[in-house]
Formats: structure tokens, sequence, C-alpha cells
């Protein structure tokens, strides 16, 4: 039972990271300011109202639109909103060029749910429409599968994550420390630094 809790808290108190995909905007508009509100995690009241504001902007360009839309749902996510971003990411799914950041979104929104295989399903479609921040997917993988309690999975997913992208290293190594004090990390899973 004690175990049980362990593993419980844990697992809750990861939750407070995976990777998103905010969509680049360029100008000084308020979708710049939605783009870097949702790039930097900001779960303000604010934020979603200047996301709102840019999206009521009719001189914006349909891909500044749809991309104010993923950056909006990246706020809803942060707010711990899931339902009121995949309503975002929806509406921004049918624009191609921003499809894969999208799928990843969607991801994380269903991660959030608990929704573990739909955001495997999503982290894999994102994939195959070649987002450019790999990593993202791997490490986003890797919580999902931690989440079924498919450790060794995840393990693999955060390393193959922190070899694209070295900075996740420190996130890495704190889930590494986490699994360990819970006695999901078998020493055999070790691997050696090169």
């Amino acid at each position: 039972m004690f175990k049980k809790i362990l593993i419980l808290s844990f697992l809750v108190s990861l939750g407070s990271l995976n990777l998103n995909a905010a969509v680049t905007v360029v100008g000084s508009s308020d979708a710049l300011i939605c783009y870097k509100h949702a790039k930097y995690g900001y779960t303000s009241q604010s934020s979603v109202f200047t996301c709102l504001k840019a999206l009521s902007d009719n001189t914006i360009s349909k891909k500044d639109h749809d991309a104010t839309r993923i950056n909006l749902g990246i706020i809803y996510n942060n707010k711990s909103k899931p339902r009121m971003a995949l309503e975002q990411f929806e509406i921004a799914y049918n624009n191609e060029n921003i499809r894969a950041e999208t799928l990843l979104n969607q991801g994380n929104s269903l991660l959030l749910l608990k929704d573990y295989n739909g955001a495997l399903e999503k982290y894999q479609a994102s994939l195959e429409n070649n987002l450019d921040d790999i990593s993202a997917i791997y490490f986003n993988k890797g919580m999902a599968h931690e989440y079924l309690g498919n450790i060794q999975i995840a393990v693999d997913f955060y390393e193959k994550a922190v070899a694209l992208n070295p900075s996740l290293i420190d996130y890495f190594e704190n889930k590494r420390r986490r699994l360990k004090e819970a006695g999901l990390w078998n020493s055999d899973d070790e691997r050696e630094s090169s």
C-alpha cells in the first residue's frame, strides 16, 4: 500500500513538465506577445486575454491566426485546462503548415487528461508529420510510458530525447533520481556514459 502511494505521489510530481511546441509569430502584435507567453509557460488570465485579442485582430495573417490558436492552447494546458486547449488545437489542425505542432500539443492535452495511449498516438502522428523538435516528442512519449508503468520504455525515450537535445539532461537526471527513490529504477537500467 505504501509503495502504491509513493508511486502515485511520484507520478503526480512529474506531471508539471511536458515539452510543447509554441508556434513563432512575427511582428509586434498581440499574437507575438501570445507566442512569448506560450513559449515561456505563462498561465495568467491576461495571457489568455492577449491571445483572444490577437484572434480578434483581422489584420494578422492566417498563419499567425492559427499559430495564435496553438499558443493559446498551450497557455490553457499550462493553466491545467486541457479541454479548452483541445478546442483551440482542433481549430488549428486544419492548417497543414503547423499540423505537427498541433498534434504534439494535442498529445500534451491528452496527457493532462490521463489518456496516455491517446497521447502516444498524437505524439507518433506529430513525428510522422515531421515536427522539427523530435526531442520533444521523445521526451513526452517517455512521460506517457512512465505513467503507463512502462519504465524501461520511458527511460529509453528520455535517453533519445537527451541525445538529441542535451539541455534536457537535468530533467532526465531528476526523473532518474525520483524513479530510484520510488524503487522503480532498476540498477540494471544504468548505462555507462561515454
